[in-house]
């Protein structure tokens, strides 16, 4: 998957995690049990995002298309370690594939295990960035990758991903 690990990091670290297996949303240790299920997604709100961050990660390890179609944006980017682009077609193909892969699920789960995540979510105005950190050392000194959403037609929007090896 090009994305997903827990606090979404789900989406994110399995980025990472599948980096290291192939490539990828996600992150941390506090991610409420049925994300989605609780939080309106379609509030511009800091809930709202992390909620997301979840939802997106376990919609690419289940093959959820339909709801990466309408959290993707059509200009939306997910740019890996090394600096390749990967475009959201190459995203909702992957996850067309990967539905229900229970690898990929252990895998995210145990680089998760390993690289404990969490996210900061930062808003301005209808601009929303999602950071995934290691907690141990902070988010000013340890950002893993981070995502950035514009809020339009009443709901977040994806527009880039960006993932690093740290």
């Amino acid at each position: 998957m090009l994305r997903a690990m827990q606090h979404d990091p789900n989406r994110f670290l399995l980025a990472a995690a599948l980096a290291a297996v192939t490539l990828l949303g996600a992150t941390a240790s506090a991610a409420p049990a049925t994300p989605a299920a609780r939080v309106d997604e379609t509030q511009a709100t800091e809930a709202a995002l992390r909620a997301i961050s979840v939802h997106w990660g376990d919609a690419e390890l289940e093959g959820d298309v339909a709801y990466l179609e309408q959290l993707l944006a059509p200009e939306y980017r997910s740019v890996d370690a090394k600096g390749v682009s990967h475009p959201r077609a190459m995203i909702l193909e992957h996850a067309r594939h990967s539905a229900g892969a229970a690898e990929a699920r252990k895998t995210r789960d145990a680089f998760l295990q390993a690289h404990p995540t969490e996210m900061s979510v930062t808003i301005h105005g209808t601009v929303g960035v999602v950071s995934y950190f290691d907690p141990k050392r902070g988010v000013d000194a340890s950002i893993r990758g981070g995502d950035i959403f514009v809020y339009e037609a009443k709901r977040w929007h994806a527009v880039c991903s960006l993932h690093n090896g740290a």
